[in-house]
């Protein structure tokens, strides 16, 4: 249902987030799946892994709220207000913070809150990104694992770039389409790392792939 509000046709940001959430669901499915049937689970885990699959299970639920948060920052057009960075119209919280009552709108329906939030998410996330790829560095990790993180901080700064770019030139239509794409492929990456974190021998994959091209040939050989 689209709501009328002075003549111009908005989506309600609930409907909006619950759509988003839905797609992200069925496309983390698929994409978590696709990964597995390429990538078959371990059989067995060593305990860094296993450590740093925890921490990549939590860095994926704050990628999630994040881009969730987003939906709320669409819906209420909250792109529009506050076109500075770092500074929200030069104070760290803006006018209007949190002045809806009850307190729970302020979450959903307040455009300097909802804003506010999606920043410091976006940021934390960045945050929490780079700390883990620093962390990481010296550990042995499996080649595709590697990759994995290294994708992770590239995309997730590009993806905090993108978006205050598109913040400081007040939303145009290219730039949050690319910004919303960006955010389903950082949540992707973050699938695939979460994925690589169980799989102690990256090479495994290559080597399945590699094997089927022989097979064929042997069969076809008299």
């Amino acid at each position: 249902m689209i709501d009328q509000i002075d003549g111009v046709p908005r989506v309600s940001p609930y409907r909006l987030a619950t759509h988003l959430t839905c797609a992200f669901t069925i496309f983390s499915i698929l994409f978590y799946t696709g990964v597995g049937v390429l990538q078959p689970r371990a059989e067995t885990v060593t305990e860094p892994l296993r450590l740093l699959h925890g921490r990549v299970r939590m860095l994926s639920v704050l990628v999630a709220v994040t881009a969730i948060s987003g939906a709320f920052v669409a819906g209420m057009q909250a792109g529009l207000a506050f076109n500075t960075f770092p500074l929200m119209e030069g104070r760290v919280v803006p006018e209007g913070y949190f002045a809806l009552t009850p307190a729970y709108r302020n979450f959903f329906e307040s455009v300097p809150s909802v804003q506010l939030h999606h920043r410091a998410l976006a940021l934390s996330t960045l945050a929490s990104v780079t700390t883990l790829w620093a962390s990481v560095q010296r550990l042995p990790l499996p080649p595709q694992l590697r990759l994995a993180t290294d994708a992770l901080l590239v995309v997730a700064w590009g993806q905090v770039s993108l978006g205050v770019a598109t913040l400081l030139n007040a939303v145009p239509v290219h730039l949050g389409s690319a910004h919303q794409a960006g955010a389903l492929t950082l949540f992707s990456v973050v699938l695939f790392t979460l994925h690589s974190c169980r799989v102690p021998h990256a090479g495994r994959m290559l080597a399945r792939l590699a094997s089927k091209p022989a097979r064929a040939q042997q069969v076809a050989v008299p």
